[in-house]
């Protein structure tokens, strides 16, 4: 019986086509082990987050300028109503690492907070509420990177 001519290109074609996905899975292989890493998620703001009735703001600085790797967190309590305010920072960098900052002063003032608090690159929850003793109310969430 005798072959056809399209049975024939398609045996020829079949062990280059073997050879070449071969040596790009090789090729894909020693890539992968030799890349470098991937950078570090840029640094980002969390900027001015409020309570959601506006008597409290934090803000959140990734970079501070002039100190690599330090973060500055500036607490404000807006309105002197018997209520402090509260900020909790918690890293997503391995274990979770929490940090805690407050006014608590209720007197529209602000305090601020400057050091290498958390692992650059990660990302951070910042959570800003009043409290007065063990009552919270008007907590309002953010998102950033350190």
């Amino acid at each position: 019986m005798e072959e056809s001519p399209s049975m024939s290109k398609l045996t020829v074609f079949m062990p280059s086509w073997r050879s070449g996905l071969l040596a790009s899975v090789i090729v894909g292989i020693v890539g992968l082990v030799g890349a470098p890493a991937q950078a570090a998620v840029p640094p980002k703001n969390v900027g001015w987050l409020y309570t959601t009735n506006g008597a409290g703001a934090v803000f959140f600085d990734a970079d501070l300028a002039g100190y690599p790797s330090w973060e500055q967190i500036t607490v404000c309590d807006n309105v002197a109503n018997s209520y402090g305010v509260s900020v909790t920072i918690v890293s997503d960098a391995g274990a979770p690492q929490g940090r805690s900052f407050g006014d608590p002063s209720s007197n529209g003032k602000c305090n601020s907070y400057a050091d290498n608090f958390f692992a650059d690159g990660y990302g951070v929850t910042v959570t800003i509420r009043e409290y007065s003793g063990a009552t919270s109310r008007y907590q309002n969430t953010g998102y950033g990177v350190a």
